[in-house]
């Protein structure tokens, strides 16, 4: 898909969030709303003239839209992904399995649905209904059809069922009684009134095999990118330099993005307690408090981000949590840590593009764009410009209630910022 806008105009395209993916093939067969836009990564690579030899990499890979753009596109990529659902979503966008391939398991699959099978999540937590649960998160009829299928792919070569088991999450999901919003699951209305069955999940799962067959015929992939499971602060690799980084690290808002994906995770087998859930959680960015990860050694990082903490301190009565500030320090150090890492592996004039938000404490204004500017700068990479992409309703807990604080708290802004080696 050619791209006709450039940095000026970023502004006016959505290109910080995933709306504009709904209608795009690959990237439309897993919804992540956290994602931005594939015509962001195009623009970048423009941009920076990228060529097929060039090094495209992005240290929060997520749904894995900068390795799916760059291999569409024939450039070499590399995403780096702690979630192991999501990094199996971006290696199964990246699929060369030829459509008549995969249509010809459909069958198989489609039964396995239709006779089912019990599910271990039936009687965990609020998966599904029991004595105990007012609401659940699946009838036990969508988790059976669910289970069925997916023991059919174990019959399958791996390539093509992860396809399926692709297209098999995403309509369990929309045959869910709840749905993301923001930081959270929120039970939809009338949930209970929905009555989900196996037969709703074979319409939905009928159709999302449509759209992934038409996208295999359609959109081939020209270069295989390479997606790494695993924490990116520790295993940001030296080996190959990178001529372009397109990121977007977990914003400093609170949220748990292992907790949003937890239906996922426990579906697709990669949790099964939430003890391991909870070891996953210690292995990501310290941006949100569900978990007791090893506590800031750094502090210094600008005056900005002292006078942040400073005013933190004088309100920490207002705090809906006391650890905040530390959450705060802690986010910072983390990604001084990584721009550390990118700068040693970055390519002499490379570039790289950090897309954020900022945030809002008890009425105090958290300008993470110029905070990480500020520690960009000072370890020597230099600021090419800093782009507001739009401004966003402030949805953090207890910040609204405060309008008197440093800064707007009343509306947030998500930037673009741009650092050059």
């Amino acid at each position: 898909m050619p791209l006709n806008t450039t940095t000026n105009n970023l502004d006016k395209t959505n290109v910080s969030n995933f709306i504009l993916t709904k209608d795009i093939p690959r990237h439309r067969w897993y919804y992540f709303k956290e994602g931005f836009s594939p015509l962001l990564v195009e623009t970048a690579i423009k941009e920076n003239n990228i060529k097929e030899n060039d090094l495209v990499i992005d240290t929060f890979s997520g749904s894995g839209t900068v390795p799916l753009v760059s291999s569409i596109s024939n450039i070499k990529s590399i995403g780096y992904e702690i979630n192991p659902f999501m990094t199996f979503v971006a290696k199964t966008k990246l699929s060369n399995v030829k459509s008549n391939t995969f249509d010809f398991y459909n069958d198989k699959i489609l039964s396995g649905i239709k006779i089912g099978k019990e599910s271990n999540l039936e009687n965990y937590s609020t998966f599904s209904k029991t004595k105990e649960n007012e609401k659940w998160l699946f009838n036990k009829s969508v988790l059976r059809g669910f289970e069925g299928g997916w023991e059919a792919t174990k019959e399958i070569p791996y390539e093509v069922a992860k396809l399926y088991r692709l297209a098999l999450v995403s309509s369990t999901m929309m045959n869910s009684n709840a749905i993301k919003d923001g930081k959270c699951l929120r039970y939809k209305n009338n949930w209970d009134e929905l009555s989900y069955t196996k037969n709703t999940l074979l319409k939905d799962f009928i159709e999302n095999c449509k759209i992934i067959s038409e996208d295999l015929e359609s959109t081939r992939i020209q270069k295989e990118a390479t997606i790494i499971n695993g924490d990116v602060r520790k295993i940001l690799s030296e080996n190959s330099k990178f001529s372009l980084c397109i990121t977007s690290p977990p914003y400093l808002n609170s949220f748990d993005y292992s907790d949003i994906y937890r239906p996922e995770l426990f579906l697709c087998k990669y949790v099964k307690s939430n003890n391991s859930l909870g070891k996953l959680r210690l292995n990501t960015l310290r941006s949100h408090m569900q978990i007791n990860w090893e506590l800031p050694k750094k502090s210094k990082f600008g005056i900005l981000y002292n006078e942040c903490i400073n005013e933190l301190l004088k309100r920490k009565d207002l705090l809906w949590n006391k650890k905040i500030p530390v959450m705060i320090q802690a986010y910072f150090e983390d990604i001084e840590n990584i721009l550390i890492k990118l700068k040693r592996k970055a390519k002499k004039d490379a570039q790289l593009w950090i897309v954020v938000s900022t945030s809002a404490y008890a009425g105090v204004h958290i300008p993470v764009d110029l905070i990480i500017t500020d520690i960009g700068t000072k370890l020597d990479w230099e600021l090419v410009g800093i782009k507001n992409m739009r401004n966003m309703r402030n949805s953090t807990q207890n910040a609204q209630k405060y309008l008197s604080g440093i800064g707007d708290t009343k509306r947030l802004r998500e930037s673009l910022i741009i650092f050059k080696n």
